[in-house]
């Protein structure tokens, strides 16, 4: 193969005709065993490409563990362990504790090492003066769903992330979900959109099934149906590329239950709740950017 044919990214080469399962050097790291660190390693052990002898997470507890361990996935203690071990990490920790995370590691961080963070609200910026001049850094918003690979993902370059690295990350997402690059303005409000989103659906699903609950229908049942039917209508709204209001109008019948029931919805304000929640959620992400907490001496190079 032709030398010029790859792509380098910091120590990882990849070639476009090549699989990632045929790039020895690729090695991913997690900082943090929690929920979004396991359901992108989960993504990318599923997609084959990936194998797990080349995956290791590291987290101060074990409670986590066992999970990764059943995937085939090194664990550890160490941080440091991550750093010197992998090219690829992903930083996912809590916000407040990203500052204190990367004060450790940053001596060992080159400008072979691709930096992801998961952190909500921890800007590009912050992160870039927190790690050594000229790192590649990227900021990542996945959600909950990409722990049944369903997720919907959206990162930002950094200053010095190319689009090879950029294209490199979606390669190694796509088996999570939809995977979008966007400016990173954007991903705060992914936070509220998406992120938060979830958790907003499920109150939908959860008053859904109440309200069926309230009519006769065992709880069970309802909440079975719920579910079913939040799933259903997304998987049409995702794949039919109709807009919302073109399915719903789709639904309704002149004088039948469907537009007697969204009357209802609207007079109960549900749209502007929605939208002032999504509102809320998006500024809580910025002030979490804007919090003194996150910003440690710049140990830049």
């Amino acid at each position: 193969m032709a030398e010029e044919k790859f792509i380098e990214t910091g120590q990882i080469k990849t070639d476009p005709e090549t699989p990632l399962e045929m790039d020895s050097n690729l090695r991913i790291g997690f900082i943090g065993a929690g929920n979004m660190a396991y359901g992108i390693a989960k993504g990318l052990l599923q997609s084959g490409d990936v194998p797990p002898t080349s995956v290791k997470v590291s987290a101060p507890s074990a409670r986590n563990f066992v999970r990764f361990q059943e995937l085939g996935v090194a664990v550890t203690h160490s941080n440091e362990e991550v750093i010197h071990s992998c090219n690829l990490v992903f930083v996912a920790v809590k916000p407040h504790l990203v500052a204190a995370v990367l004060g450790v590691i940053t001596k060992y961080v080159t400008q072979k090492h691709i930096i992801v963070s998961v952190a909500a609200g921890v800007t590009l910026v912050t992160l870039e003066g927190l790690l050594p001049t000229g790192s590649v850094v990227l900021r990542l918003m996945p959600n909950l769903p990409c722990l049944v690979q369903q997720g919907a993902l959206l990162f930002s370059r950094g200053t010095h992330a190319q689009p090879e690295d950029g294209a490199l990350l979606r390669s190694l997402l796509q088996p999570c979900g939809l995977v979008e690059e966007g400016p990173e303005a954007w991903i705060d409000i992914h936070t509220g959109l998406s992120g938060s989103g979830v958790a907003f659906v499920y109150l939908f699903a959860e008053a859904l099934a109440e309200g069926a609950v309230k009519m006769g229908m065992p709880s069970a049942l309802a909440h079975s149906i719920a579910a079913q039917t939040v799933l259903g209508a997304g998987q049409l709204l995702r794949d039919s590329g109709k807009h919302p209001a073109q399915l719903r109008s789709e639904v309704c019948t002149p004088g039948g239950t469907t537009i007697f029931g969204l009357h209802a919805m609207e007079q109960g304000g549900v749209r502007a709740a929605t939208m002032t929640a999504v509102e809320i959620a998006t500024e809580r992400a910025r002030d979490l950017g804007r919090k003194p907490s996150h910003i440690a001496t710049d140990n830049r190079k």
